[in-house]
């Protein structure tokens, strides 16, 4: 059985974002050294068809691919967390763990759980989780979550477009940073900014 404390469902701009402040953070804060990370994609973000031309940090005119692509290599710098490429299929509590169903019979367990996909439609089964309308369009097929702060309830953490904001590189990659402060001060009970020595 693969066991990991947290699980991050989706890795597009929101989810690595997430996990790239969580993994400098479990590489330079002792209370968070054992802490272990998945991230389980299924390749599908919207980000891959853009191009950007007003985020912060990239180069004007930047491919959502290429934007993709340099932001899981930083991630994967920090050697924390185990990359999943695959799409989840069910998310079943066990006990006080998450079961995550992926491909065809794969499986792993997380104590925590973050979710950045489904915006488009959600099609993952199993939990039951608090879902409305997506309000920053007129299309209705698009869904978001009901949260507080990024979180959904015990455990349970959202962020990107699901977390209900505007499709904008430094909006969407911004959930994902305070969802991952939020789950650095549920495990440790500090505020924790890790940016620079």
């Amino acid at each position: 059985m693969t066991k990991y404390d947290l699980a991050i469902i989706g890795g597009g701009i929101s989810g690595l974002s997430a996990a790239l402040i969580l993994s400098s953070g479990i590489k330079e804060y002792s209370n968070l050294n054992e802490k272990t990370i998945a991230i389980i994609d299924s390749g599908g973000s919207d980000a891959l068809k853009a191009r950007f031309f007003n985020a912060p940090g990239t180069k004007q005119g930047i491919s959502g691919k290429k934007a993709l692509r340099k932001l899981r290599e930083q991630v994967q710098s920090y050697g924390v967390v185990t990359h999943y490429d695959n799409r989840v299929k069910e998310i079943s509590k066990e006990s006080n763990k998450f079961k995550i169903s992926y491909g065809k019979e794969n499986e792993l367990f997380a104590e925590k759980i973050l979710l950045s996909t489904g915006f488009r439609s959600w099609n993952i089964k199993g939990i039951e989780l608090p879902l409305k309308q997506f309000t920053r369009t007129t299309n209705t097929s698009r869904v978001a979550m009901n949260h507080i702060d990024y979180r959904v309830e015990e455990n349970i953490y959202v962020c990107g477009l699901l977390s209900d904001v505007s499709s904008q590189y430094p909006i969407v990659a911004g959930t994902g940073a305070q969802a991952a402060i939020n789950i650095m001060f549920d495990w440790t009970g500090e505020w924790i900014v890790i940016h620079d020595k």
